[in-house]
């Protein structure tokens, strides 16, 4: 009787041990809203489910993730903008930073759009116009075959990497126009611009609504990277793979 007892024993015992799943790992991902919100928010909950492991993200900015990467709090740093960029970014913040430490992987491309109240009534602006429009060089949207309405540009407070690829390619590097209306968030901006009469603004693809009209305007794209410490790691890696295989191809 005591032999089939302990025989019993053995056997739950190992049922259970062969039932407890194997503790899954945590990647911690931390940057600017661009890319969090472009690649890996949109992945989280699948690649936990098919994978098992935890994907910690935080969305503050890409010199935020790129500080915490270098202090080791962070598997994935990520941003919109190259690498030389962050890291004089967080030289103004006092960080000094080594990029040799760093490897960039691009993971994808995010396309910005020219967002306007519709009480503008503008559907279309040539790159001239465009740059005059956020300089402040156009003031008034009937100068661009609009109504008469004051221009109101308004600019994210939280989206650097799309400012400094916006600026650079549609402002040929020249500043955003000093009126400008502060906001904070693309999903911020996008509510404003469909609040705000003569209002403009830029957002990702993914934050476009019915509530704006997207200007057709030259294409300005922003590529998205992940930055780690070294080369990434294998569990790093499938997450950059599971994105390009299983949502890069919609881009």
């Amino acid at each position: 009787m005591k032999e089939i007892v302990v025989a019993v024993a053995l056997s739950m015992a190992l049922c259970i041990a062969l039932c407890v799943p194997a503790f899954a790992d945590e990647i911690k991902i931390e940057g600017g809203g661009t890319a969090i919100n472009t690649v890996f928010l949109p992945i989280k909950k699948r690649y936990e489910k098919l994978h098992g492991d935890y994907l910690t993200i935080v969305q503050s900015s890409a010199v935020k993730g790129l500080i915490a990467l270098n202090e080791g709090k962070v598997d994935i740093a990520t941003g919109a903008h190259p690498l030389e960029d962050i890291v004089a970014g967080a030289a103004k913040d006092g960080v000094v930073i080594d990029p040799s430490t760093f490897v960039s992987t691009q993971i994808g491309d995010n396309e910005l759009v020219v967002i306007a109240n519709r009480d503008s009534e503008v559907r279309q602006l040539s790159k001239e116009q465009l740059k005059g429009v956020f300089t402040g060089k156009i003031g008034n949207w009937k100068e661009v075959g609009g109504r008469n309405l004051p221009v109101v540009v308004v600019w994210g407070k939280e989206t650097e990497g799309q400012n400094v690829q916006f600026t650079r390619i549609a402002l040929d590097g020249e500043p955003v126009t000093a009126t400008r209306h502060p906001a904070a968030t693309y999903r911020d901006i996008a509510e404003t611009v469909a609040r705000v009469p003569g209002s403009v603004g830029v957002v990702s693809h993914e934050m476009t609504t019915a509530a704006t009209r997207s200007i057709d305007t030259i294409a300005i794209a922003s590529p998205i990277y992940a930055f780690t410490k070294g080369a990434p790691s294998a569990k790093v890696q499938t997450v950059i793979d599971f994105y390009k295989t299983e949502y890069g191809f919609l881009k």
